[in-house]
């Protein structure tokens, strides 16, 4: 084969490469991501609704009386959870202090960047502390 014919073969190689991979985030961010979007659309009572609803095939009648059980028993978790996402928001404030302390200031402003995304990815997963 001519250097022609190689480096139309490496270009076909490379396109199905960019393509496959295209295919599978699609993919896989529709298996992983969308439930995330409904859950914020809905509320985290809405989504466990949904959920319900298509395991049960619930009736509207039955998705109506089982809505306000769902933001009830919800509400209770997270009354329950509040002391202990407390005492772990106070831990990590400490740990973020003595981590702070071994910073040059380049890494510090860094490292303060970083830790606000956590707290908000941990503030959509678990609430207000």
């Amino acid at each position: 084969m001519n250097k022609r014919k190689f480096l139309l073969a490496g270009i076909g190689i490379f396109l199905t490469g960019v393509l496959v991979g295209g295919a599978g985030m699609a993919l896989f961010s529709k298996a992983r991501l969308a439930p995330m979007v409904r859950m914020d659309n809905l509320g985290p009572a809405g989504f466990f609704l949904e959920r319900l609803d298509f395991a049960l095939n619930l009736t509207d009648q039955q998705k109506k009386n089982i809505l306000p059980i769902i933001e009830d028993v919800m509400q209770k978790v997270h009354e329950a959870r509040s002391p202990c996402l407390q005492a772990e928001e106070d831990a990590l404030h400490a740990g973020n202090e003595r981590i702070m302390a071994e910073l040059t200031p380049e890494q510090a402003g860094k490292f303060t960047e970083f830790m606000a995304k956590a707290k908000e990815r941990r503030r959509r997963f678990f609430g207000k502390p």
